[in-house]
C-alpha cells in the first residue's frame, strides 16, 4: 500500500497471516487506492469478514475499525461515541498515516487535534507497510479486544454473583486463608448483629460461643485447608450475647493446590432445632403414657388368660399380641423421631460385618433358612444406625413370609460407587403402598397407617445415609429389596 493513497494489491510486500478467530473489520479508508487495496487484501483472509461500506458506522457490528486521516476527520465524533458506549470493552481503531504526516503523532499542532488521538486511536501505522506488520498490528488489537471482552464477562459474572450474595437470605462471609474476614453480606449482619465495618478485619472468633469443643475447630481447619468442604451444625453467639444454631458450609477457594480464601454460608436453624426439641418432648410424653397404659392392659390380659379357658383365653392371647404390636410400633416411632431429629452422622461402616451379625441373630431366633454371601469387608459411608434398617428388612422378610419353609438370602457386593445390600425372600411380595414407602418415602394412599412404620424407618435411615432403595419381584414367588449405600472410596475394594 502506498503512502500517497494510490496503488494496487501488488504494492504490499509478502507476509504470512497468523491464525486467529474470525473477526469483523470496518475499513473506513477514504483514499480510493488504499481502500481498494485494503479490501482486496482483507478478502484473501478467511479469518476476516469485511463490513460493507454502505452500512452506517453506528449501525454496523464489527470488532475493529481501520481508518485513514480522511476517515478519521469525517467520523471522529461517531468513533468517540462508539468507544464510549462500549467501555470498558475495547473497541480498537487502527489509523493508517502516510509517513510524511507522521509528525502529527509528535505534536499537538496540525489539522487533527491531539485529543482525537488520545480518545479515539489505539494504534497508528505509517504507510507504506509490509503485510506481515499490518497483520501483526491487527492481531494485537484483536487480542486486546478479546481480553477486554473476557475481563468484562468475568466482571459481569462477579457483579451478578455479588448481587446474588448480597440478596441471599443466608449469612455469607469470606475470609483469607488465615481466617481474617474480608466480606460479609447483609444477611450476616442481620443474623449476627455485627455490621460490616465491625466484622471485616476480624475473625469468626467474634461469634465464638464456647459451646463447641476445640476438636470441632481443629477438624474444620484440617478439612478446609486440605481443599475439602466442611458441613456441620455450629452453635454461635450473636453480638448481643444470644446463642443461635446454624448449619454451616465452608468451601475453600483454591488456586491450584493453594487455598486462597474461604466461602462460608450459615443457615439459621435455631427455630427448627427448637421445634425438634419440642416434638421430641411431646413424643416422649405420648410414648411414655402409651407404654404405661399398654403395660397395664397387658398385665390385665395375662391375669384373665390364667383364670379362664376357651374363647376367653384366646381373646386374652389376641389382646396380648395386639399390645405387643403397639409397643413395637411405639419403639419404631421413637427410632424414626431420633433419625429425623438428629443431624446425619455418616461414618465408615463395614456393611459385610453388619450383615453377618444380623444374619447370625436371625438364624438363632427364627426357623427361617438364612443364606449369606458377603465379602470379607465392604466399607460404606452411612449413618451409625444403618444396621437398624437392614435388620428391619430381614425381620420383615421373615415375619411376613407366610410359607411353611421361609427362606431369606442376604448378599453384599461392591461396585465403583456403592456398597449394595440385597435382601431376597420367598414370601408373597410387598404391597404397592409399602414399595412406595421404601423407594421414595411416599404413601400413595391417604389410608396408609402405622403398620408400616418399620419401612419408614428403613427409608429414612438409608436416605440420610445418602443411599437409595429398589424393590423387585422374584419369579415364581418372592421379593428382592436392594439397598445401595455410598462406598468409602479409600478403603473398599470393588468386586465384580
Amino acid at each position: 500500500m502506498t503512502s500517497d493513497g494510490t496503488g494496487t494489491a501488488d504494492d504490499f510486500e509478502s507476509g504470512l497471516s497468523s491464525p486467529a478467530d474470525s473477526a469483523t473489520i470496518y475499513p473506513l479508508v477514504t483514499g480510493d487506492g488504499n481502500r481498494r487495496v485494503l479490501r482486496e487484501w482483507l478478502s484473501t483472509h478467511d479469518i476476516y469478514r469485511v463490513v460493507d461500506a454502505e452500512v452506517d458506522l453506528e449501525a454496523a457490528e464489527f470488532d475493529l475499525c481501520i481508518v485513514d486521516q480522511g476517515g478519521l476527520k469525517r467520523h471522529a465524533d461517531k468513533l468517540r461515541r462508539i468507544k464510549a458506549e462500549t467501555k470498558p470493552v475495547l473497541f480498537p481503531v487502527l489509523l493508517l498515516l502516510p509517513e510524511r504526516q507522521s509528525e502529527i503523532i509528535e505534536t499537538d499542532r496540525g489539522e487533527i487535534a491531539d485529543n482525537v488521538f488520545g480518545t479515539t486511536i489505539d494504534e497508528i501505522v505509517s504507510l507504506p507497510i509490509r503485510q506481515a506488520e499490518l497483520e501483526w498490528r491487527i492481531q494485537a488489537l484483536l487480542r486486546l479486544r478479546d481480553q477486554s471482552l473476557a475481563l468484562q464477562d468475568r466482571t459481569d459474572q462477579l457483579h451478578q454473583f455479588k448481587k446474588a450474595v448480597e440478596a441471599s437470605g443466608h449469612a455469607v462471609y469470606i475470609t483469607d486463608p488465615e481466617g481474617t474476614i474480608e466480606y460479609v453480606n447483609p444477611a450476616f449482619e442481620e443474623l449476627t448483629g455485627y455490621d460490616r465495618e465491625e466484622a471485616v478485619g476480624r475473625t469468626p472468633n467474634i461469634l465464638h460461643s464456647g459451646e463447641m469443643p476445640p476438636s470441632y475447630f481443629e477438624e474444620l481447619w484440617e478439612t478446609v485447608l486440605s481443599g475439602a468442604v466442611w458441613e456441620e451444625e455450629v452453635i454461635d453467639r450473636r453480638k448481643d450475647g444470644e446463642l443461635y444454631t446454624a448449619y454451616q458450609t465452608i468451601s475453600p477457594i483454591t488456586d491450584g493446590d493453594d487455598v486462597t480464601a474461604l466461602v462460608a454460608v450459615q443457615v439459621d436453624i435455631t427455630e427448627l432445632k427448637d421445634v425438634h426439641r419440642q416434638l421430641r418432648v411431646v413424643d416422649r410424653i405420648l410414648r411414655h403414657n402409651l407404654r404405661n397404659d399398654l403395660t397395664v392392659i397387658r398385665g390385665q390380659a395375662e391375669r384373665v388368660r390364667t383364670d379362664v379357658s376357651g374363647e376367653l383365653a384366646d381373646a386374652a392371647d389376641e389382646m396380648i399380641g395386639l399390645v405387643d404390636d403397639l409397643l413395637t410400633t411405639s419403639e419404631k416411632s421413637r427410632a424414626i423421631t431420633d433419625v429425623l431429629s438428629e443431624q446425619p452422622d455418616s461414618q465408615r461402616i463395614d456393611i459385610a460385618d453388619v450383615v453377618r451379625r444380623i444374619a447370625s441373630a436371625a438364624d438363632a431366633d427364627s426357623s427361617a433358612r438364612i443364606d449369606v454371601d458377603v465379602p470379607d469387608q465392604a466399607i460404606a459411608s452411612a449413618t451409625t444406625n444403618v444396621h437398624e434398617a437392614i435388620e428391619e428388612l430381614v425381620k420383615n422378610a421373615i415375619n411376613h413370609n407366610g410359607t411353611e419353609s421361609p427362606s431369606v438370602s442376604l448378599s453384599v457386593t461392591v461396585n465403583d460407587q456403592n456398597v449394595v445390600v440385597t435382601v431376597a425372600d420367598n414370601g408373597p411380595g410387598i404391597p404397592e403402598m409399602d414399595r412406595a414407602v421404601l423407594a421414595a418415602g411416599d404413601a400413595i394412599d391417604d389410608l396408609y397407617h402405622g403398620s408400616g412404620l418399620g419401612l419408614w424407618l428403613v427409608y429414612w435411615i438409608v436416605n440420610r445415609s445418602g443411599g437409595s432403595i429398589a424393590v423387585g419381584d422374584i419369579e415364581p414367588r418372592g421379593t428382592r429389596v436392594t439397598v445401595s449405600l455410598p462406598r468409602d472410596e479409600v478403603t473398599t475394594p470393588a468386586t465384580r
